[in-house]
């Protein structure tokens, strides 16, 4: 989406037209009433959504479409989509110049951690099965992950549709709201903090795009955790885009303004943590038919 349509999502959810809209709005005079804006801008903001497809001309008016459903309900992350996110990120990004000057980010409040986990969520199944699968190669024989800040589970679900034993780790918050979703699924669900790991051992120890949310010393803690709950002979896997294979400057624009510490990273550095933390046979490789790549280290067995 272009960022002056961004920008006039944001103006609109700031001026309350995207909730008139999704209340009881349906022509522009409603919008420009209830959300105390002018006729023209309430005429071009309607006029806009209509082209973007999040709304849709009925005979009362106006009505939002299955796209703005992300700013109706966050019951289900799986209905949110990545737009309310995109809209979170731009609320940083606006407020970067001050994050540059003090170091703090922007305290997170209302939906932030729902909206970003509808975010994950509407990550291509592609992208995820292959990223499964390129730990599934790494280690052939495993019969039980962990899978590690996974956010709406994807990746944890796909791991146990494969036949795993498969445990997600998350913070207390993420977990109160996938629960629900993932009740039918063969996934157990621990509240935790990442860094500090959970207890038992696991043959598989899985990260997908987890080491950019934090700094270089909270993933030493990262992979110190991670080694802690790695059984002999098992890996652990860290998969994502990095800073030396497809550097992505909007990434790195976006984790300035969201993160207190989060940057991307080379691969070298991600395999020095791997090091670091005791593992052994640390190597990078591909993850086919996607711009992701891995690092893995093996546990070896303690004589």
């Amino acid at each position: 989406m272009d960022y002056r349509e961004l920008l006039l999502l944001r103006a609109a959810r700031e001026t309350g037209v995207l909730d008139a809209l999704v209340s009881n709005a349906y022509t522009v005079d409603d919008v420009a009433r209830e959300a105390g804006v002018t006729e023209r801008a309430a005429r071009v903001t309607v006029d806009a959504l209509l082209d973007m497809g999040l709304l849709e001309e009925v005979e009362a008016g106006v009505e939002p479409t299955n796209r703005m459903l992300g700013f109706v309900t966050k019951t289900d992350v799986r209905s949110i989509g990545r737009l309310p996110h995109e809209l979170d990120t731009v609320e940083a990004l606006v407020a970067l110049p001050e994050t540059m000057r003090t170091g703090e980010v922007p305290e997170r409040t209302g939906d932030w951690t729902r909206n970003r986990l509808g975010a994950r969520a509407a990550e291509d199944d592609a992208s995820v099965r292959a990223a499964v699968t390129a730990a599934v190669r790494e280690h052939p024989g495993a019969e039980d992950v962990l899978v590690v800040a996974d956010g709406p589970g994807q990746h944890a679900v796909e791991f146990a549709r494969r036949g795993f034993d498969a445990t997600l780790l998350d913070t207390q918050a993420v977990v109160d709201a996938v629960d629900p979703l993932l009740e039918r699924e063969r996934v157990d669900l621990v509240a935790g903090d990442p860094l500090e790991g959970v207890d038992g051992e696991f043959d598989v120890v899985f990260h997908a795009g987890v080491a950019r949310e934090y700094g270089p010393d909270d993933n030493r803690r990262l992979l110190s955790a991670a080694s802690d709950a790695t059984a002999a002979d098992g890996l652990a896997i860290h998969v994502d885009a990095f800073r030396d294979g497809t550097p992505d400057a909007a990434v790195a624009a976006e984790l300035l303004a969201t993160t207190e510490q989060g940057a991307c990273y080379e691969e070298g550095a991600v395999g020095e943590w791997f090091a670091d933390a005791g593992f052994a046979d640390v190597r990078a490789g591909d993850v086919p038919g996607t711009d992701y790549r891995f690092v893995t280290g093996r546990r070896r067995a303690t004589e």
